[in-house]
């Protein structure tokens, strides 16, 4: 197969194959709205994790180098982005 030639002939897929595609596709795509329904019901939890993340590093620090804690300043925490928060599956 050379650089230009990148297609694979194939024979066309079953009609039992290309329906059981469809239902999987179906499925998780259910799946992942469900998913992506539990994640958006969690955003006042996590933006709660993250403020009180934030707290504990600008208070006790992280380590930096084995004993080494650094304290970070309220210039240093990243700043909340203007959109939604995404969540990778």
């Amino acid at each position: 197969m050379g650089f230009l030639n990148t297609r694979i002939e194939r024979d066309q897929l079953p009609d039992e194959v290309v329906k059981w595609l469809e239902e999987e596709v179906k499925e998780q795509e259910e799946r992942y709205q469900k998913i992506v329904a539990e994640m958006k019901a969690l955003d006042p939890t996590r933006d709660q994790w993250y403020e009180e993340f934030f707290e504990r590093l600008k208070k006790y620090g992280f380590n930096q180098d084995g004993d080494d804690k650094l304290k970070l300043s309220e210039d240093d925490l990243p700043v909340k982005p203007d959109r939604e928060h995404i969540v990778v599956y």
